[in-house]
């Protein structure tokens, strides 16, 4: 069995693994110290949308597929986050998340083996709910950013998330209140957050499945 497959069967276990605390995985990077969730006043319905976390393999290393969202964008900004968006209406959750892969890097989804779900997750600061995917993509990614939306694409090794001194906490406005935000440091960015709550639980699943860094 080849390096590339026997990644692909790791990550593959390590989405369906049975009995995995998601909650605590997640809560680890929770911008908010707790699992967020939507406050039962609020008026109407969250919005919904989907990400997909994409992972390839290179000859030596796991890597996961990360944007840099332009910073004239209406929601979030500037931030690092995956590949994802809104829902549109008559579309399921795994239809989004493949159709804003396609528009914001270029790859196609049938050039992707889907893995399957994680546990959905609410972003209060914009009252998202966020349905995220795992998929593999055998071989490089070509990716070709949509520069309306994507500042730039970052195929990050995950070995680098777990690096001594690749976590740190910042200084976030959430909502008007000043917290101290548990974060992955990414070439002088700080990815915090929904992104690095689902990273952690990524990493974290992978290690209970098997990998090494």
């Amino acid at each position: 069995m080849s390096q590339d497959t026997t990644r692909q069967q790791t990550v593959c276990n390590a989405v369906q693994l049975k009995d995995f605390d998601t909650r605590s995985a997640r809560i680890v990077m929770s911008p908010v110290g707790r699992i967020p969730e939507r406050t039962a006043g609020l008026a109407g319905t969250a919005r919904t949308g989907s990400v997909l976390i994409v992972l390839f393999s290179d000859a030596a290393r796991l890597h996961v597929i990360l944007i840099k969202r332009r910073d004239n964008l209406r929601h979030h900004p500037g931030q690092i986050s995956f590949p994802g968006g809104r829902r549109e209406k008559c579309e399921d959750a795994l239809t989004c998340a493949l159709r804003e892969t396609r528009e914001e890097i270029g790859i196609e989804p049938d050039s992707l083996i889907i893995v399957g779900p994680l546990e959905p997750t609410y972003i209060i600061a914009s009252d998202f709910c966020i349905d995220p995917f795992v998929a593999w993509l055998p071989g490089i990614p070509g990716c070709i950013p949509d520069p309306r939306e994507v500042d730039a694409i970052y195929t990050v090794p995950l070995a680098h998330l777990c690096a001594p001194g690749a976590r740190e906490y910042r200084q976030k406005n959430i909502l008007g209140t000043q917290r101290s935000v548990p974060g992955f440091l990414l070439y002088g960015h700080h990815i915090w957050g929904a992104t690095a709550m689902l990273l952690h639980e990524t990493i974290e699943r992978l290690k209970a499945a098997g990998w090494r860094e």
